[in-house]
């Protein structure tokens, strides 16, 4: 990513936040403090320290002191891309130097109207720009005075009716002006939480949970914003009840399970949310009364749809870690070692075990995995418990066990080298050629040199063992594959130039075969790494030479070889 195209990598709804912070001109104090390394203030609600670093235009890591964290960058880091850009001379929209200017010219109309001809302006506006109204309504709701939950609910729900087209219903467009609206909302309540307007804040967060589920299902969320509004919206909630007073956690409890009851929520994954949230908020025997009763509800509903496993075990280890957490070790083990079948459970069973020091229980239990796993045909959860024992193995300082289990998953993992260097460290120096022609022929198989993968097994051993000339060997019998040739060639140009470009050679001619401009590229491609090898030259011309006799009616071909000609 770099200064001049950040915005084809940043979701739109950031982008356009950043950048309307760049052009009220609150990045404040851009300084490159050091060679790359830029640092600048920015005014949000509260003042936010942001630091870039970039290497000529590359912009290479970027730090804010801010709270978000629902993605990679923030608003505030946006606004500062858009002030280096203009620092640095990149042709950006909407310059600051054109805000300065349009600011300049509003600061001078603010000076000469009245309080009476700006209100008068405004409503007059209203009409013109639709979302005008419900984003002054946003800006400044803590003036209004009604109910809290009635009249956000209103701005909700003008703003959704705003966006919505001819026939109700809000297309792509529309549906990331709507989020944007709504992302400003949410700004708000995260503002108003900070201030300690606790009251105003919940009663945002409660009405968008409740209203995002409605309008969703009459809109194109393929960006996935709406569904992002929901989730940051419980978050927020959430935090708001980890350090709210007894009252309000009650409150906000009895809350989430009412919710949770509604329907609307399970059509697009939205339930499970509430469930999570809470046992943080459980103080008393009647609030865990009704979460273990809420998780049963849940239960008979998941099972009667099909596929129902996964969803019945994340409620079961739900209750289970809340069983765990408060205490209730027996109840929790219960549960636990009722299901331990499941991997999810016989983790915890694991955990449990290795807390306890008890590392011959845990190993039982991956064992008894292990078979459990290999029965129902998950070759995953089967490398899982069989990593787990190698794991455990080297924590006893067990040679042969170490051996044996690196060897299970060397051989049942696609040979992973990293495995292969835990056998070879098991051995002693002059043991070890005799055992790794073991592995090398168990790798061969019947077809002596293995199939693609064998062969690609076999190379990664020949270089770590540094048998250049079985490698060479090796690449020779798979030079018809131009990818095998071009992985390992760096290993063998320099001592066997000639072999390589013959190898290089073959494969091209036999690629040539096929014909499009991406062949073509790739060819190309392959010719100029042998140009690099020594000799290469004069095998790269005459090859575009055979190919100029051979393909001459391919004109996009030739036009291609005369930029390697060049």
């Amino acid at each position: 990513m770099t200064i001049t195209d950040f915005e084809q990598n940043i979701s739109a709804e950031i982008l356009e936040r950043g950048h309307d912070y760049f052009l009220s001109q609150l990045v404040d104090g851009l300084e490159k403090v050091a060679p790359g390394l830029w640092m600048a203030q920015v005014h949000g609600s509260e003042i936010y320290m942001v630091q870039v670093n970039t290497s000529r235009t590359n912009i290479k890591s970027w730090e804010c002191n801010c709270p978000y964290d629902h993605g990679p960058i923030c608003k505030h880091i946006v606004a500062v891309f858009y002030a280096i850009a203009e620092e640095m001379g990149a042709k950006k929209p909407h310059s600051a130097k054109k805000k300065k200017s349009s600011k300049s010219s509003i600061q001078d109309i603010f000076s000469k109207t009245t309080k009476e001809e700006l209100q008068a302006f405004i409503i007059n506006q209203f009409n013109t720009h639709k979302g005008l109204k419900n984003a002054l309504l946003v800006h400044f709701s803590e003036y209004l005075e009604e109910d809290s939950e009635h009249k956000y609910r209103s701005i909700v729900r003008n703003t959704y009716k705003a966006a919505q087209g001819r026939y109700g219903f809000i297309d792509y467009n529309s549906a990331h002006k709507l989020s944007h609206s709504l992302y400003d909302l949410l700004d708000k309540a995260q503002d108003l939480a900070a201030a300690k307007n606790i009251e105003e804040s919940l009663a945002i967060c409660k009405t968008l949970i409740e209203e995002v589920p409605i309008f969703i299902q009459n809109m194109d969320d393929s960006s996935g914003s709406a569904g992002d509004i929901f989730i940051t919206a419980l978050g927020l909630l959430d935090e708001i009840a980890t350090t709210a007073p007894p009252l309000v956690k009650d409150e906000l409890f009895t809350y989430l399970i009412v919710e949770s009851e509604k329907e609307k929520y399970y059509d697009f994954g939205f339930g499970d949310y509430f469930l999570n949230l809470l046992p943080g908020l459980i103080t008393t025997t009647e609030q865990e009364e009704a979460f273990f009763k809420m998780i049963e509800e849940r239960m008979k509903v998941i099972k009667k749809r099909p596929y129902a496993e996964y969803s019945l075990n994340q409620l079961l280890q739900l209750k289970a870690i809340y069983l765990a957490d408060s205490g209730q070790d027996e109840e929790a083990l219960a549960i636990i070692e009722a299901n331990k079948d499941y991997p999810e459970f016989r983790r915890m069973l694991i955990d449990q075990a290795i807390t306890s020091n008890n590392i011959e229980q845990a190993k039982a239990l991956c064992k008894e995995g292990i078979k459990l796993s290999k029965e129902k045909g998950n070759p995953g959860t089967t490398h899982e418990w069989e990593r787990m024992l190698l794991e455990f193995a080297i924590m006893q300082k067990d040679v042969p066990e170490i051996r044996k289990q690196a060897e299970t998953l060397f051989f049942n993992g696609h040979f992973d080298m990293q495995y292969y260097k835990i056998i070879k460290d098991t051995h002693k120096k002059e043991d070890w050629p005799e055992h790794c022609e073991v592995i090398i022929n168990r790798i061969k198989g019947i077809r002596v040199y293995g199939n693609y993968r064998q062969a690609d097994s076999l190379a990664d051993i020949f270089i770590e063992e540094k048998y250049w000339e079985r490698l060479l060997k090796l690449v020779e019998l798979n030079s018809s594959q131009l990818r095998f040739v071009d992985e390992f060639a760096e290993y063998l140009k320099d001592d066997h130039p000639t072999e390589v470009l013959t190898f290089y050679e073959n494969g091209i001619k036999t690629l040539a075969t096929q014909a499009g401009r991406n062949i073509y590229n790739d060819i190309a491609k392959h010719l100029k790494k042998m140009k690099k090898i020594e000799g290469g030259d004069i095998i790269v011309a005459d090859i575009i030479s055979y190919f100029r006799t051979q393909y001459k009616n391919r004109p996009a071909m030739m036009e291609i070889m005369d930029k390697i000609s060049s």
